[in-house]
């Protein structure tokens, strides 16, 4: 294991937060970022004991539809937030240019790693573009980085073994369902890279089966305790109980399915804590629907 990996301890709840918007738009039209809540919400996960990272502009933090200039705020926001009690991953993406610039503002902001997300015109070249493009990256910043691995993206094994000897790779994000991919993935580096994986708490029990040592999901932006507990119990092998921890969730899953983000935000208002609009669509629960969240969360043991 390179070092920068056993500095980086990979195991965990990997929170991906939600970027809070105020009803407020700027001069293009857009929701305007809230940066000063992002940074209440940032400080109210790291306060929570256990292992955690906190990742900012992932795909549930609306990466997409923010700058590279609200990228980099909001990494700093979230730094501030964190105080150091808890790591920040940063998203990174677009042309290999912008995201080496994106990657170097992570890293000035304080960020501990960066999320190199599929990026289209890479991804249709294949396996060595994207290999090259995260050695650009790598080359560039002094801190970790995380192959993505999504339906869109589906790294090979061959990849991985590439990555396993890239000693920035800190660890290796799986969001495509690939249960065996990952257990594959343990066998040819010998767990020398660890796997985080995606599915959110209901896959928790079978990838950390397979070997996954962590796992990201959005649903920590209100469960975060309850998230932790999972990860320690399946990370001890304590599968009966991960297994009902894992079905706890599946109510919640099911509303935000059906409800989207929209519905993680309105939670985080029920909390205390910053939600707002949806950036592209505006999207906010009528009040029909934050009823429904409300009784859920209360149903639930959260509110």
């Amino acid at each position: 294991m390179s070092n920068m990996r056993k500095t980086f301890q990979a195991r965990g709840v990997y929170v991906f937060v939600m970027t809070p918007f105020k009803t407020t738009t700027n001069r293009r039209g857009q929701y305007e970022i809230d940066l000063s809540g992002l940074e209440k919400n940032i400080a109210h996960f790291a306060a929570v004991p256990g292992d955690k990272t906190m990742v900012i502009c992932g795909g549930s933090g609306e990466f997409y539809d923010l700058s590279p200039s609200e990228i980099r705020d909001i990494a700093h926001a979230s730094v501030a937030g964190a105080a150091g009690r808890c790591k920040i991953i940063s998203g990174i993406g677009r042309t290999d240019k912008i995201a080496v610039q994106m990657a170097q503002a992570a890293e000035s902001a304080g960020c501990d790693a960066v999320l190199v997300m599929p990026h289209e015109p890479v991804v249709k070249q294949g396996d060595e573009a994207i290999w090259k493009r995260h050695q650009l990256i790598a080359k560039h910043i002094n801190i970790g980085l995380l192959p993505f691995r999504a339906p869109s993206q589906t790294l090979s094994i061959d990849l991985v073994k590439r990555f396993a000897n890239m000693d920035k790779v800190v660890a290796i994000k799986e969001e495509s369902g690939a249960v065996d991919w990952v257990r594959t993935g343990c066998l040819v580096t010998q767990n020398r890279v660890p796997f985080i994986t995606g599915g959110s708490e209901n896959m928790v029990p079978y990838y950390y089966l397979s070997g996954a040592v962590g796992f990201t999901t959005g649903m920590a932006n209100l469960t975060l305790s309850r998230s932790i507990t999972l990860h320690q119990t399946a990370l001890s092998g304590l599968w009966d109980k991960a297994m009902a921890l894992r079905d706890y969730f599946e109510p919640l899953s099911d509303l935000r399915k059906e409800l989207g983000n929209a519905m993680l935000k309105t939670g985080l208002e029920l909390l205390g804590l910053s939600g707002g609009p949806i950036r592209a669509t505006g999207k906010q629960l009528s009040t029909t629907e934050r009823r429904r969240v409300q009784r859920l969360l209360k149903q639930q043991g959260i509110l």
